[in-house]
């Protein structure tokens, strides 16, 4: 009995160093494949990892710019911005770089804005895109995707591109590059900094610019085109709109007619129970005196692509006249009003 069990005993202690030798092995096994795979890997690797630093960053493509067609450079301030914009909203669609040629006249442009663009000399060939609408023309979309537009071609836009459309997807960058110059924001400041109402601090002021374009969108051909100009009325509303909300608000009313402006657009003090000044900004540059109304917090604009860039560079709540272009003239065919307007903007008649 005493044997039986002795057997059993060694039996099984044999079974136990079997299976740790065996596990031993195993772990030699392991350890062994382990390393020689982490060799074979430290060998590879570099290797994998130089192509991978060689292919992961692509040579550059030729540069392709974007800019505009030959224009007249005596055309507005406001209108030579909104060609400004169309060519980002383009450079974006086709990943291009904004340029403007040496020939090129955009000494408007240049004398208002530190422009953050480069002057290169022509570089053609070129593709031509021309607006037909002008405001948002949506053909631009289709043809910004054509073969033309994906090669090496500098692409000339020529047209107006008067939509917040245009700007909707760029504001940020344009906001950027629509930066004044340091002598216009100067002059501009200094001008507002001594237009405060005596006895009136500036904090807790509401300054809301008014913009009353005239000139040459009075008389009957500008009427027959399809220009119009607000009326009266329509200042009082807006003026009443600002004054209604805020407590002191100062007017300040920009225009190249400066005595219809003082004649008609004034403030009936008894309408409001708040503290209310109008001031008029004598004659400055274009470029001052949309810098003075895009420093205002708010903005009235009248019709014209002026007032509409002010309200724009403001920033904050702008009123518009909305009867503009005249319904049935040419101007009106060529222009939708709900790619004019930004949709946050109010109408008041």
């Amino acid at each position: 009995m005493h044997r039986m069990k002795t057997s059993v005993v060694s039996r099984r202690r044999m079974r136990f160093v079997v299976f740790l030798s065996l596990s031993g092995l195993i772990m030699i096994f392991i350890c062994v494949a382990m390393r020689y795979e982490s060799q074979r890997m430290s060998q590879e690797l570099p290797l994998r990892f130089v192509i991978h630093q060689r292919n992961h960053t692509p040579p550059p493509p030729p540069k392709r710019f974007v800019t505009f067609a030959p224009f007249n450079g005596r055309q507005g301030l406001a209108n030579q911005i909104f060609k400004f914009v169309g060519l980002f909203y383009v450079a974006a669609k086709t990943d291009r770089e904004v340029v403007v040629f040496e020939d090129h006249n955009a000494q408007t442009l240049e004398k208002c804005f530190d422009l953050i663009v480069r002057r290169i000399n022509r570089t053609c060939p070129c593709f031509l895109f021309r607006e037909k609408n002008i405001s948002y023309d949506a053909r631009i979309e289709r043809e910004m995707r054509s073969e033309q537009a994906s090669s090496s071609q500098t692409i000339l836009l020529d047209g107006l591109f008067q939509s917040w459309y245009y700007l909707r997807p760029v504001e940020r960058l344009i906001r950027t590059h629509m930066k004044f110059r340091r002598d216009v924001e100067m002059s501009a400041k200094e001008f507002l900094r001594k237009a405060i109402p005596s006895g009136w601090k500036e904090d807790g002021l509401t300054r809301v610019g008014i913009h009353n374009r005239r000139g040459d969108f009075v008389g009957r051909d500008a009427l027959e085109f399809g220009f119009t100009t607000a009326p009266k009325s329509y200042f009082e509303r807006a003026m009443k709109h600002f004054a209604d909300r805020f407590r002191s608000v100062q007017f300040i009313v920009v225009s190249t007619d400066g005595r219809w402006s003082r004649e008609h657009i004034t403030f009936d003090s008894t309408s409001s129970s708040s503290s209310v000044n109008v001031t008029y900004s004598p004659t400055h540059s274009s470029a001052v005196d949309l810098a003075i109304l895009s420093f205002c917090d708010h903005v009235i604009a009248s019709t014209g692509t002026y007032g509409w860039m002010a309200g724009w560079l403001a920033n904050g709540t702008t009123v518009y006249y909305p009867d503009y272009p005249r319904n049935g003239s040419f101007l009106r065919s060529k222009i939708n009003p709900s790619d004019y307007f930004p949709p946050t903007w109010i109408p008041l008649r």
